[in-house]
Parts: C-alpha cells; structure tokens; sequence
C-alpha cells in the first residue's frame, strides 16, 4: 500500500469539499494509495501540514483547492522528491491550466497513478516562496480586502464587488520597479513565472514556469480609463495589452519593488501576504510535479 497525505482547502471554490475528499480517499485506497485526510483551517497551514508528513515517508502529497493552497503546500515540500499531485479546486487554477492538468477533478486524480514527475523550479518574493507571480497594485489590493464568503458562495462573480470597491478609490500608487539594476516606473506591476492571470486571462504571452526570469507586467499610467482596459485586453487573451504603450513586459532575473508612497499590498500566487518593498528572484530548490505524460 502506498502512503501519501491529501490537503486541501474545504472552502475552495464554491462548495464545501470535506465529503468529495473522504470519497476520493475511499477510491484512492481501493487503487492501493492510503492518503491522509488533512484539510487546511486557515492561510500557511498547507505548508505546516507538508512539511509535517514528508519526513514520515510519503509516496506523494496531493492538494487540492486553488492557486494559494497549492503554492502553500509546493513551499512545504521545496527540496524534497516527494511528488506533488495537483487536483483543481479553487476559483482560478492557473498553474493546473500552464502544465495542462485537468480541471476536472476526476481527470486530475488519475494523475496519482499515471502523471509524470515535472520539475519546476520555485521563485521568491522575501524569502516566501511562490509558483505564479508576486504584484504590486490593484490586484493585491483587491485581495487584501476580498470578503470571502461572497467569493465562495459566487466564484469568480464574487470578487467583482471587492474588484469593483477598490477600483473607485484606487490610489496609483508610485512604484519604483528595479530589474536587474534598471530602475522603472509604475503604477501596477507583476513579475510573472506564467503567461495566464486569473484563469485564462493572458497576461505575459511568453512568460514560462521553466524559466529561471520573470516577464514584469509595467503599467505605468494614472488613468483608471487605461486601468479598466488593461483588463478588459488581458481578459481577452490575445496579449493586446502590450500594444500601444498601455502596458510592457521587461525581462529579468532580479525584481526589486517599492513605494514611493509608503508601504503597498504584494500579492503572492493570488493571496496578498507581503508589503513593499519586496525583492524577488528565481531560486534553486525544487519541487516535483505530476503532470499529464505525453
């Protein structure tokens, strides 16, 4: 019998998961895989509880809720070989979407027996580590003060009201973002590991988790007109964003931001859990993800 732990979020996405997490632990151990029940109670548990069962001797750790709860845990289980099995649950999904894991449930957890060690390599934002991207501006701002319960009980529909809120009195902050030495201004940036944001939403068309840079989103303006559109073309998906001087990319392997205006909310793998200034950069250690064979 293998042995591995299950973390997830209970409260990810719009429904209360405890029930389909003890059945996917009936059918995991009938398939031979005895995995722990293990549901997170509130922000850094997931690491907590990785980092507790790995030295038990694992045969994987699988986890399953969004984007957040998975960093959490890969920051657990950095350095180890232990395998990690990545079953979507939460509001966006983005990094099952960059290594093409299914979205389903039921397609992702066959990959517990049939997916294929991929190694990424984990970034850092102050010492924290993350996956996706770590930002300055709206979006961490929009997170720092999300009300969950509308976000659980609506999805993505329920960030729109927070979304919305601080949209209205958003302040621009003046961010000096400074990568590999060179000094650039903004008003909203994001050093990206992956092209998409928020679900498909593209935001750095050539950003790549195998990398060891980051493609930074620069938005520069003061305009909550040129705000709103850069989201409407990133929700478009076809990169139109970068055109016209609306926003740029700018490649490199150290990010250093700060404010100008005094501390401002950064944003980690979509949960906002640092201020500037942040410096981030591409590290060594690893962590090993199941992903679909090709």
């Amino acid at each position: 019998m293998k042995r591995g732990v299950l973390v997830y979020n209970p409260t990810a996405g719009q429904r209360d998961r405890r029930g389909a997490m003890s059945a996917l632990i009936d059918r995991q151990r009938r398939r031979g895989l005895e995995l722990v029940n293990a549901p997170t109670s509130g922000p850094g548990d997931a690491a907590e509880i990785v980092r507790a069962f790995v030295p038990r001797g694992l045969d994987v750790v699988a986890v399953c809720g969004g984007d957040g709860t998975i960093s959490e845990a890969a920051w657990g289980l950095q350095g180890s070989s232990v395998p990690l099995a990545i079953l979507p649950g939460g509001t966006s999904n983005v990094l099952a979407i960059e290594l093409g894991i299914p979205t389903n449930l039921a397609r992702a957890e066959a990959l517990l027996h049939e997916g294929r060690p991929h190694v990424l390599r984990l970034a850092h934002a102050d010492g924290r580590p993350f996956l996706l991207w770590a930002g300055a501006g709206l979006d961490a701002r929009v997170m720092a003060n999300m009300r969950f319960p509308w976000k659980r009980l609506l999805g993505r529909t329920g960030i729109l009201p927070t979304a919305l809120a601080q949209f209205l009195v958003y302040d621009f902050p003046r961010l000096e973002v400074t990568i590999d030495g060179d000094a650039h201004a903004a008003t909203f940036a994001v050093a990206c590991r992956a092209s998409h944001y928020g679900g498909r939403w593209v935001i750095a068309p050539d950003a790549r988790l195998d990398a060891d840079v980051f493609d930074v989103l620069l938005f520069p303006h003061r305009s909550r007109r040129k705000l709103a559109q850069l989201f409407q073309l990133m929700a478009a998906g076809r990169a139109e964003h970068l055109k016209d001087g609306l926003a740029r990319i700018v490649r490199g392997r150290q990010v250093a931001m700060r404010s100008l205006d005094g501390p401002v909310e950064v944003q980690v793998d979509g949960d906002a859990v640092l201020e500037t200034p942040v410096s981030c950069r591409v590290g060594e250690e690893t962590v090993r993800v199941l992903v679909p064979a090709r």
